[in-house]
């Protein structure tokens, strides 16, 4: 699709001291795949040779009424004057006005910027800006004038379109009516075409009661600030007002609120007007249509002009939509099973928009019918939908994502696998941690709609369904799999599994991805010559000498194992002597990197401050290489070390420093030599012109190392993909 998009690969020189450290940039965010699409994130990298193996995914925003949808924005799409850059990740709470308008907000690759909220406007994209200063935060509600409510952290904001300006509405310690303050609110208030704001909140610090009582209760809000009690306040417990915000809320022109709740003894759905007690439309326990009324779900209320509500009422069947209208109630819909994430509105023709099965369904006021599928889109197949929100003329917004794993190799990023595709006919609907890859071999869990984790590789071409629970293990009885240690090796992929019915509890298995075989290497409660037998596996690695393991033994010990003909042999054991350290012994294993016939491992020493630290266990010796509490120069003293990477060069680890007593501990990377220990790249370090604001997970590449950092505004991308070390 297109032309072959190369990733941005350079060299930059990051201030670390002693001395500065090269750095490769591989992928930034907004760099494009081979297939075109362009990357709004980067995690969880995994390294063989010169490949590397990351989750990332790609985002829009899009409209859609009666045909196929188009999009508003997509990831990659240039950004609106006077901003530069592109689209990065476009946010899942999209809005909608009965006149068109579309509002989201979205991370930006810009050196400008780091997000902004936007419009689609008469056709024209446009930021939106409290006079001249960007806005920036999560879109709640459009109303009919344009007028834009949003949310930054814990308040409430409405913009004016016919001003361009913004005011804050509510925060967390806004006096509440009645007494206390406001502590959290709901997740999505509403806006009326009035300019009044209704939402769920929690208060504290009620007069006469202890300041960690809470209450709950339901409020509207104008644009000058004033507060209203639509449910009056009511004292509950900690989890019971945690569960109450997560309610939503509907507002009509006029201003009336319906919500749902439970009002004395009446549980039902409720309706409020201005200087009135709320009256409630509907009750638990209602007959409608000869039905009994069981349960009224939370997720969805809606109210027009007129005063019709709408709910979700669950019978017998399952949920079905419900309007109460003139003293009547109605389903208007057959059984929804398993429909969530409602627009927060019934508009005026009786429209309402929700997600089933991964699809956008709409009811029009006769009907319900599906209106997007998660394959007809411009974003590309199998995208996941979200946030669906309909207007009066039938035109449904909504936000569309589609995450995948790719790898980058010499340059290019193409796509290995991505949700919505299926593994030998099974959906992926996500990806689990668990991922290698080596040579042209590259294995990975994915979940199903089982809600199970299936083993897939790729071996040269398209990827294959290795193994999935209850399929036969070679040890009888079934595999009750679990994402886990994975290593691989040519064709071969190696893996831990428990095993139901069989002759043992679990064991560490080899698939051959080629022959379609699959046999037992190592089992629960084989034995390790003078050191009891296995309970346990941890990390695996190959070696020249044989597959690697991290076991916990049934003498309560912890071993690194070499898998020999003759069985597991021990490397190093807990309880074991650390050269280096006066006599103190290996009191933890955990991280594990090969290097020939050495092992870096991470773990803890004995004694009562039992630090963590790195080790080199080689021939049933172990001795120190660094032990958290070290200083380095320029760093300070350096804590939570984990392996990364292990070569010629030294061992190369993350951490976390801080210069001074004074300040706030940074994560950074370090590289471990014969005689000291530098710093490679940290939080706060120049990177693209940027500074990094974040180091997350970090993988080994021969003797250097992978790391997804995260980068501010001045760089022109919100995320890289760094090798370090090298």
């Amino acid at each position: 699709m297109g032309a072959v998009a190369i990733a941005i690969v350079g060299v930059v020189l990051l201030a670390s001291r002693p001395a500065p450290a090269a750095t490769e940039v591989l992928v930034t965010t907004g760099d494009a795949a081979v297939d075109g699409a362009r990357l709004d994130s980067i995690s969880a990298p995994a390294a063989g040779g010169d490949t590397v193996i990351f989750f990332g995914g790609t985002s829009a925003v899009l409209t859609a009424s009666g045909g196929a949808p188009t999009v508003v924005a997509k990831t990659g799409d240039p950004l609106p004057a006077p901003l530069d850059g592109t689209f990065n990740r476009l946010s899942d709470r999209v809005a909608i006005s009965d006149g068109g308008v579309v509002a989201f907000a979205a991370t930006l690759n810009s050196r400008r910027a780091t997000d902004g909220v936007f419009m689609l406007d008469e056709g024209h994209l446009v930021p939106i800006t409290d006079d001249a200063t960007p806005v920036s935060g999560e879109v709640s509600d459009l109303n009919r004038q344009g007028d834009l409510l949003y949310r930054t952290g814990l308040s409430s904001w409405l913009w004016s379109r016919a001003t361009h300006t913004a005011v804050q509405l509510v925060t967390r310690g806004t006096a509440a009516p009645g007494g206390g303050s406001f502590e959290l609110f709901g997740v999505r208030p509403v806006l009326s075409d009035g300019g009044v704001v209704a939402f769920v909140a929690i208060v504290n610090g009620l007069p006469g009661r202890p300041r960690r009582n809470e209450a709950v209760g339901v409020f509207t809000v104008d644009g000058a600030g004033r507060v209203s009690t639509v449910l009056p306040l009511q004292e509950t417990t900690r989890a019971a007002a945690r569960r109450f915000v997560r309610r939503r809320v509907a507002i009509n022109t006029a201003g009336a609120v319906a919500f749902t709740a439970v009002v004395g003894s009446v549980d039902g759905a409720f309706v409020w007007h201005p200087d009135q007690p709320p009256s409630p439309v509907a009750r638990v326990g209602d007959v409608v249509g000869g039905m009994a009324l069981r349960r009224i779900d939370p997720e969805y209320i809606g109210v027009d002009s007129t005063g019709r509500v709408a709910f979700e009422g669950v019978f017998d069947d399952g949920p079905r939509l419900v309007i109460a209208s003139s003293g009547a109630l109605a389903a208007v819909t057959g059984p929804l099973t398993g429909a969530a994430d409602f627009g927060p509105r019934l508009t005026d023709s009786g429209r309402i928009a929700w997600v089933r099965d991964g699809a956008i369904e709409t009811y029009d006021g006769e009907r319900a019918q599906p209106a997007v599928t998660p394959d007809a889109t411009p974003v590309g197949p199998g995208v996941t939908v979200a946030s669906p929100r309909i207007n009066d003329g039938g035109v449904v917004a909504f936000a569309a994502r589609q995450d995948a794993l790719y790898a980058w190799s010499r340059g290019a990023v193409t796509r290995i696998a991505a949700v919505g595709e299926a593994v030998g006919g099974t959906p992926i609907t996500g990806f689990e941690d668990s991922r290698v890859v080596r040579g042209d071999t590259v294995a990975f869990f994915v979940s199903t709609p089982a809600a199970d984790a299936l083993l897939a590789a790729r071996h040269g071409g398209a990827p294959l369904r290795v193994v999935a629970p209850g399929d036969a293990t070679p040890l009888g009885g079934t595999f009750d799999l679990g994402p886990g240690s994975l290593e691989a090796r040519g064709a071969r992929v190696f893996f831990v599994s428990s095993v139901s019915g069989g002759s043992v509890e679990e064991a560490l298995f080899e698939a051959d991805v080629v022959r379609h075989t699959v046999r037992a290497l190592v089992k629960r409660g084989d034995a390790v010559r003078g050191h009891g037998r296995i309970t346990a596996f941890g990390p695996v690695a190959v070696t020249r000498k044989g597959l690697a393991f991290i076991a916990g033994l049934d003498n309560v010990a912890t071993a690194l194992l070499v898998l020999q003909r003759g069985g597991p042999a021990p490397v190093v054991v807990t309880g074991d002597v650390v050269g280096g350290t006066g006599r103190r012994t290996l009191a933890a294993i955990d991280g594990l990197v090969p290097r020939g016939d050495a092992f870096l491992i991470g773990g803890a020493l004995s004694g009562v401050d039992g630090p963590r630290g790195l080790f080199v266990a080689r021939g049933r010796r172990a001795s120190k290489l660094f032990v958290d509490g070290e200083v380095v120069a320029g760093s300070g003293t350096v804590t939570e070390s984990d392996p990364i990477a292990f070569g010629a060069r030294g061992a190369i680890f993350l951490g976390s420093f801080a210069a001074t007593a004074d300040d706030v501990a940074r994560r950074a990377v370090f590289q471990r030599g014969r005689r000291s220990t530098r710093r490679l790249v940290a939080v706060g370090d120049p990177v693209l012109g940027g500074a990094v604001t974040d180091i997350g997970a970090a993988a080994t590449s021969g003797s250097a190392a992978i790391v997804t950092v995260g980068l501010d505004a001045g760089a022109p991308a919100r995320g890289a993909l760094l090798r370090v070390g090298r």
